[in-house]
């Protein structure tokens, strides 16, 4: 009897992973700088320097010049995360991809030109095996992180104490 008890769970844990809602993880921030978009552009595409404002960042290597296909190999929250540019207009948007622990990764900023400020949105979308049993998890983390994202980014265009928004 127990055999069949464990066929039958496997069967509906089996079904539950297959038939459960495959649509990715998506979470989206925004924020307005009082800064000139060409200052916040400047700040967000020098990967180089992401740490000096974003305390979340902890390591990067950009493999050649910032721009469309420039892969870039960062560690954020103990995770070393694999980028490649997919999308970069100046002044307009960036975009990447990336793929850890099962997880397939896109990531954009946008940037909207106000004069003397600028609206900052990010939007983040998770697929893959991990997002299908932690639904809810990932969702708040990424969440967080975007959130945490456009405020210092603001902060580091308004010139105000980086690192210090969460």
């Amino acid at each position: 009897m127990n055999k069949y008890i464990l066929i039958s769970l496997v069967i509906a844990v089996a079904l539950f992973l297959l038939l459960r809602d495959k649509k990715p993880v998506v979470a989206s921030a925004e924020i307005v700088a009082n800064a000139p978009i060409q200052k916040v552009w400047e700040i967000e595409t020098d990967l180089y320097n992401w740490s000096d404002w974003n305390s979340d960042i902890e390591s990067m290597e950009v493999k050649g010049d910032i721009g469309l296909g420039t892969v870039f190999v960062w560690k954020a929250g103990g995770i070393t995360i694999e980028s490649i540019i997919t999308e970069y207009e100046p002044y307009t948007r960036i975009a990447w991809k990336g793929k850890i622990f099962g997880i397939d990764a896109y990531h954009v900023w946008k940037f909207t030109d106000r004069g003397d400020s600028t609206h900052i949105s990010t939007e983040e979308k998770f697929s893959g095996i991990l997002h299908w049993l932690l639904p809810g998890t990932m969702r708040v983390k990424i969440d967080k992180a975007l959130k945490h994202g456009v405020e210092v980014l603001k902060n580091a265009a308004e010139n105000k104490s980086p690192n210090n928004a969460n």
